[in-house]
């Protein structure tokens, strides 16, 4: 009597059921049906609300099917009774980060790492959050400890060439996203280093010729497109790569990279209008972003609204908020590119950059802005996607890499 009421017999009877239950599904999860298996977890959650393991089971399938919210809500339920539980902390990594909250991502890999420090998930999901934040020469050594894990990943490798090829090594991030292809001809993350690279050093007809096999693979890859666009930008073909960064803003109507990109390209092709029209939705989408700032002050200078133009470009140093006036001259240039029209086309003047606004001198800074006369930002011309990619709220790329990754 004394074993049934701890619960040896009925726990092992417990476990039968909840085996059999998940053997009769088992089919579906291999083939990725996971919208048939998510509520056989449910229904045994709810029968079994203190088994962990099936708790963590039910989280994993749900961030592999993209239920980010409710994956992170039940791997914080995990990590409350289990809070030794690396696999469900690691995983909350993966979810925060595909969700696009570096800095709780970071936290929940830092502590991964720190009770196991070969922890591979741990390590390209700290790699990966560190590139994202601009923090190429820290995340170098997680990405070159992945490697010495895993030395035949493509998916290692080149997460390192992402890591060294923005601290001016070059030519040793290309020999990473050569051995990445060499494994994985068809690795696209290594297929867009190179390219970008390629761009960086105006090699605008290499660059398009690797990622149309890029495109080919992943035709809605948004880092991929944008980069198109930006390739043909180098040859001046200011239409196409216009249709590129059109088309990564259909694939993904919320990523403000790829609406910075389309704004400027819009300029160039003298629809200034439109150019204020996307600037201004990257802006709701991404307020204080420095790369949005600057593109819709640019448009705004270009679409002849000076003092608006002047107002956002020094809107940081009061908290990134603009001015009734410049508000409303947003609207009405919005409105003015929904209906279609367009400023006539005029030469034009070329204007000094407009620095960014120093928080600690706020005064003098908008003192100095008046003095000058803003018909264009210049230095937002050449708006590099790797920074206005931040802007964008969900986290992108990773996603699939990362779901592959999710433990089970």
């Amino acid at each position: 009597m004394t074993e049934t009421l701890r619960g040896t017999p009925d726990t092992n009877t417990r476990q039968e059921k909840i085996n059999a239950a998940l053997d009769a599904v088992a089919y579906l999860e291999q083939e990725e049906r996971f919208d048939e298996v998510i509520p056989v977890y449910q229904d045994l959650v709810g029968r079994y609300p203190d088994d962990v393991e099936l708790l963590f089971k039910m989280a994993t399938i749900m961030l592999r099917n993209g239920d980010l919210r409710e994956a992170v809500a039940h791997l914080r339920k995990v990590l409350f009774m289990k809070p030794e539980h690396l696999a469900a902390r690691a995983n909350m990594g993966n979810a925060l980060l595909l969700l696009g909250y570096l800095e709780q991502a970071k936290e929940a890999f830092d502590a991964v790492v720190e009770a196991e420090p070969n922890n591979r998930n741990a390590l390209y999901g700290l790699a990966t959050i560190l590139i994202k934040m601009h923090g190429h020469a820290e995340a170098e050594p997680y990405a070159r400890r992945l490697v010495q894990e895993i030395p035949g990943s493509a998916a290692a490798l080149s997460l390192l060439g992402d890591a060294l090829s923005a601290e001016t090594k070059a030519e040793a991030a290309t020999l990473n996203y050569r051995a990445a292809l060499r494994i994985d001809p068809e690795y696209v993350p290594a297929l867009l280093g190179m390219a970008k690279l390629l761009i960086i050093r105006k090699k605008s007809e290499e660059a398009l010729e690797t990622l149309e096999k890029a495109h080919d693979l992943q035709p809605r890859n948004v880092e991929v497109l944008i980069a198109m666009g930006h390739a043909y930008m180098l040859d001046e073909n200011h239409s196409s790569a216009v249709e590129s960064f059109e088309l990564a803003h259909a694939c993904e109507p919320d990523s403000a990279a790829a609406l910075v990109h389309l704004s400027i390209g819009k300029r160039k092709l003298g629809l200034v209008y439109a150019g204020v029209y996307h600037a201004a939705e990257a802006w709701r989408l991404a307020p204080g972003n420095k790369q949005v700032s600057n593109a819709l002050g640019a448009a705004l200078a270009a679409a002849g609204a000076t003092d608006a133009a002047r107002d956002v470009l020094t809107s940081k140093s009061r908290g990134s908020q603009f001015l009734e006036a410049t508000k409303a001259a947003i609207k009405e240039i919005e409105y003015l590119a929904e209906q279609g029209y367009e400023r006539p086309v005029r030469e034009e003047k070329a204007a000094p950059q407009v620095s960014e606004p120093d928080e600690t001198t706020e005064e003098p800074v908008e003192e100095e802005a008046d003095k000058s006369q803003v018909d264009e930002a210049q230095a937002e011309e050449t708006v590099s996607e790797e920074e206005t990619a931040d802007a964008a709220e969900s986290a992108p790329a990773a996603a699939e890499e990362l779901e592959e990754k999710a433990s089970s």
